[in-house]
């Protein structure tokens, strides 16, 4: 399972993210934002819509197994990280992913692959390259250590893990599994935390420019290695680094980009609740247009102690349905609930249900 401090880093970034959005040093419950401004129904390639139970970092295989064998799941929405999947440079251990695909393969589900790159995700041998590196503090006093992102040597050597990743999984004839990919590289979920004023902490300056190539660097090595596989791509917050208003004019470049790569290139927004999605609002209507779109709730409904949902589950889905959605990934909790809403909330989501 994940670590206390695994979770910690987790929670402080998405809140810091949240109140990144709403341009305050005042950290409170998460909200999602108004969609309104974003009224596109984005391209989608299902006619069905698909719910994949999110999983944790460290889950077991009977944990697979439990929620794959669920008749209200599609899939496994499947996170680990690089630091897990290569523990020495060079030095590959598919251990669990290959556990994850084992699992889909004999219970007729899909997987989709989220593989986190940030703070937790870094693999120890990394800096020993030479990559640089800096470190900030979140609003929760965690220290997070993250690669520059335009760092040659992490891209490069970023790219050669994607393209083994890929080659592996296609080796154990398990790419018809793969439902997506997701691209946190280099920086998860694209806004820089530790970035402000033109300043990435330890005094390394911002340059668009650089982060632009960065990104382009990895959607490549995205599409040259899962050439048949959906990606997806997260959408930021305004912000890139802060104050700017940079989040969607530097999405819609990034897009652009990928849209030329892969006709499968989705938008991705992982922080849907009742109120909406802000990370939706960077999506420019010419990306939604030729994109999929897909979601992540931003919190669960059956433990939110901090009103991150801002609403029920049912509410949620509903936004992500009303914006053309036809992809959810719900967290593990509230798959397990037994809450008739939550059920029914799940069932919706799975038909594609308008509200």
């Amino acid at each position: 399972m994940a670590t206390g401090k695994e979770m910690d880093i987790r929670q402080s970034l998405r809140r810091l993210a949240l109140c990144l959005a709403l341009l305050t040093s005042a950290c409170g419950a998460g909200s999602g934002g108004d969609t309104s401004s974003a009224p596109v129904q984005p391209v989608s390639t299902d006619q069905v819509s698909k719910v994949f139970a999110l999983m944790d970092v460290g889950d077991s295989t009977s944990v697979f197994d439990s929620f794959a064998a669920r008749a209200t799941v599609d899939g496994l929405a499947f996170r680990t990280s690089w630091r897990v999947l290569e523990p020495q440079d060079g030095i590959y251990d598919w251990t669990t992913l290959d556990a994850a695909f084992d699992t889909v393969r004999a219970r007729g589900k899909q997987l989709t692959l989220h593989v986190g790159v940030s703070s937790i995700g870094i693999p120890n041998w990394l800096a020993a390259l030479g990559v640089v590196m800096y470190t900030y503090n979140t609003p929760m006093g965690v220290a997070v250590t993250e690669p520059l992102p335009w760092d040659a040597t992490f891209l490069s050597r970023y790219t050669q893990f994607a393209a083994a990743l890929a080659a592996h999984i296609q080796a154990r004839g398990d790419t018809s599994l793969l439902y997506a990919v997701s691209d946190g590289v280099p920086v998860a979920e694209m806004s820089i935390v530790g970035c402000q004023n033109g300043i990435l902490s330890g005094g390394i300056a911002y340059s668009r420019a650089n982060y632009l190539n960065a990104w382009k660097t990895t959607v490549d090595a995205h599409a040259a290695a899962f050439s048949t596989t959906r990606l997806f791509i997260s959408a930021p917050i305004a912000v890139i680094c802060i104050p700017d208003n940079d989040g969607k004019a530097f999405y819609t470049e990034v897009m652009n980009h990928a849209l030329t790569k892969s006709a499968q290139t989705t938008a991705f927004a992982a922080d849907l609740n009742a109120a909406g999605s802000m990370r939706l609002v960077q999506v420019d209507a010419s990306i939604r247009t030729r994109a999929a779109l897909a979601f992540q709730m931003i919190w669960s409904s059956t433990n939110d102690t901090q009103n991150s949902m801002q609403g029920t589950l049912k509410e949620a889905v509903c936004q992500g349905i009303g914006s053309g959605a036809r992809y959810f990934e719900i967290y593990k909790i509230d798959i397990s609930s037994s809450d008739a809403a939550i059920h029914d909330a799940i069932q919706r989501a799975r038909a594609g249900q308008p509200c």
